[in-house]
């Protein structure tokens, strides 16, 4: 078993358990405490937008509204293009993920239904829909875009910084989500879990086809 299939059963298990404790309702004091921590995690993390240079908050703002959907395709364009053989099919199957997760989030949010963060006395930086806060559908693609190129993407010394751009926008993505006051920690936690462990699940299943083609033509 390969350090990709750990990698994967760690990601689902962790999402798993998150879930667990986010959609607890009983008045137990250990998962009570778990979530107060998610809750003072969070306000710490929104106050900044209170101390901070007002510029910062337009940052953080355009980061949380165009750092997945125009970032993350413009750099799976230049992969696409400028990456070879290796590059088109890195970005066919990280498309492919992205697809996969679409629906997931959703149902998985329906489920869950945990609500958005609402603290008396902190203000979003962005108005949101009615949807549901757990996972962070944000995180959850960006960092399954991040883990499939940075898993399958080898590319030359030109292009091997766009991984690396990645990293740090899919940074200030999940960062944004708290810092803007839309989600918890823990749903940005839980997107990256999930994200990660449907991207590495994909990841072992087309390194495996190859494999089971030969066994079949044996």
């Amino acid at each position: 078993m390969t350090k990709i299939f750990f990698l994967t059963i760690f990601c689902f298990a962790s999402f798993i358990l998150l879930s667990f404790i986010v959609i607890n309702k009983s008045n137990n004091l250990y998962f009570d405490n778990i979530k107060n921590f998610d809750k003072t995690l969070f306000i710490k993390i929104n106050e900044f937008h209170l101390k901070l240079p007002g510029e910062l908050d337009h940052f953080m703002i355009l980061i949380t509204l165009y750092g997945r959907e125009f970032f993350l395709p413009f750099v799976m364009g230049l992969i696409f293009i400028f990456g070879s053989k290796i590059g088109r099919k890195t970005v066919v199957i990280t498309s492919i993920c992205i697809l996969i997760l679409i629906p997931i989030v959703s149902i998985t949010k329906d489920y869950i239904e945990r609500s958005r963060p609402f603290v008396p006395g902190l203000d979003t930086l962005i108005s949101v829909d009615n949807s549901y806060s757990f996972p962070s559908g944000h995180s959850t693609l960006i960092v399954a875009g991040l883990v499939t190129i940075m898993v399958l993407f080898k590319g030359n010394k030109y292009t091997k910084i766009l991984p690396v751009l990645l990293v740090i926008d899919g940074v200030l993505v999940c960062f944004s989500r708290i810092y803007v006051g839309v989600h918890y920690p823990f749903d940005v936690l839980g997107g990256f879990f999930l994200g990660s462990g449907i991207s590495l699940l994909i990841i072992s299943i087309v390194n495996y086809i190859p494999k089971i083609r030969t066994i079949i033509s044996n």
